[in-house]
């Protein structure tokens, strides 16, 4: 029953129906890619990067920062996504920081390339289903026309629905594919981009502490901090001194 259906659906897309079915069969298997590929792709969790962060800015606070470094390196070297980005980094800790950059760019860059693999392809099945598909309604509409044209006897209303249908069914089937072909290549892109605004924030950050620059996650300067909070202090301690003399002087 089932086998049957399918023929006749098969049938009812005319010459059109392998080029959609091929285009459909590939745009399934495009996405079915990605979302697999991007649901395996590491996590960049608050908390997973701040014990990165915690890492690099204790291997570069220590006596033996080179040795600190190169073993956080070996171990990072294990990880993917961001850990891997970081050991880069690490491994050019005695370069500049222009040069560190240059190089974190060309790794960003690949990691671009390969989240947005299959994304444009995608986009062309999007935009190519439904024009195979008005184009399949259009040669349909052409073969009603030549039957009525054709027939010898009345045209009835039974005859004009049939051909009809026949011809619509293409541009639905085509629409049917393009809706989620295009849904999925945008969607994907957005994620992409905000996955790697992330690796270049937690780049950008890393680098900064190799350079030395003490800050917290926030990017706030620990230095300045601990200075504002003993000013902060201080002033309160002032303020209550004078109240205490105040309140003496008073008594007095």
């Amino acid at each position: 029953m089932l086998s049957s259906s399918l023929t006749e659906s098969l049938a009812s897309l005319g010459v059109m129906a392998w080029p959609l079915l091929i285009t459909s069969c590939l745009g399934l298997a495009m996405i079915i890619e990605r979302l697999v590929t991007y649901a395996m792709l590491p996590s960049l969790s608050r908390k997973g990067l701040k014990e990165l962060f915690n890492e690099v800015r204790n291997c570069c606070g220590c006596d033996k920062s080179s040795q600190s470094k190169d073993h956080l390196c070996q171990n990072l070297c294990k990880g993917k996504g961001i850990r891997q980005g970081i050991a880069l980094l690490l491994s050019h800790n005695s370069c500049t920081k222009v040069v560190r950059e240059e190089v974190a760019g060309l790794w960003l860059l690949k990691q671009k390339h390969s989240l947005n693999a299959w994304l444009k392809p995608l986009m062309l099945i999007g935009v190519l289903s439904p024009m195979l598909g008005l184009l399949g309604t259009v040669l349909g509409m052409i073969d009603m026309f030549r039957d009525i044209a054709a027939a010898a006897g009345p045209v009835t209303p039974d005859v004009l629905a049939a051909g009809l249908w026949q011809a619509m069914f293409t541009t639905a089937f085509g629409l049917a594919i393009a809706i989620p072909a295009l849904a999925g290549a945008h969607g994907f892109g957005v994620w992409a981009n905000h996955y790697l605004a992330k690796l270049e924030f937690a780049l950008n950050h890393t680098n900064l502490l190799l350079e030395g620059v003490t800050m917290d996650d926030n990017g706030f300067s620990i230095v300045a901090s601990v200075s504002v909070l003993q000013n902060i202090n201080r002033e309160r301690g002032n303020t209550a001194c004078k109240k205490t003399m105040g309140s003496g002087a008073a008594a007095a």
